[in-house]
């Protein structure tokens, strides 16, 4: 009896997940056509580091949270061409992602900022976590950008982004 709760459980597992799949899919057709202009909205408490895929001992070692124009923080990352408001609807973007973060912006949700991590070499910044919230952030004309670094090992920061400050 417990393997065919079992099953049931996973297969009406799956078509929630096809539905929700769906519903992005349409939300991504209607966005490619017009994509509606939102307010990215950003949740900078503590709290909104459990949000981001962040390895769970990155986390025990210690997170700061910065905030800084937008326009620093974009000369001071890796290669920011990737996030360019061009690049929005481009396959090099999960579609479904750009389409669920305008709706969550759209609905006035605030979402979690962004992780940054230095490059290996250069005094630059790598989106780790955000990828898909940073470009529609770009795409959206955003001013100020928040977004979080190790605190152990945040001693590169003001070299990539001089102007970031702790919040």
């Amino acid at each position: 009896m417990k393997d065919n709760l079992d099953i049931k459980k996973i297969f009406s597992e799956k078509e929630e997940v096809i539905k929700e799949i769906n519903r992005l899919d349409k939300l991504v057709r209607i966005y490619r056509k017009e994509t509606p202009q939102v307010n990215p909205l950003w949740d900078t408490t503590v709290d909104s580091v459990d949000f981001n895929d962040i390895n769970s001992s990155i986390i025990e070692s210690g997170i700061e949270i910065y905030t800084a124009p937008f326009k620093d923080v974009w000369e001071g990352i890796y290669k920011p061409e990737i996030y360019d408001k061009d690049t929005l609807w481009d396959n090099i973007h999960d579609k479904r992602k750009v389409a669920k973060i305008i709706e969550l912006w759209g609905a006035k949700k605030s979402l979690s900022p962004l992780f940054f991590v230095k490059h290996g070499k250069l005094s630059k910044a790598l989106v780790a976590d955000g990828k898909h919230r940073f470009t529609v952030a770009r795409y959206m004309d955003c001013k100020k950008i928040p977004f979080m670094v190790q605190s152990n090992t945040s001693n590169w920061l003001l070299d990539a982004i001089p102007s970031a400050k702790k919040i």
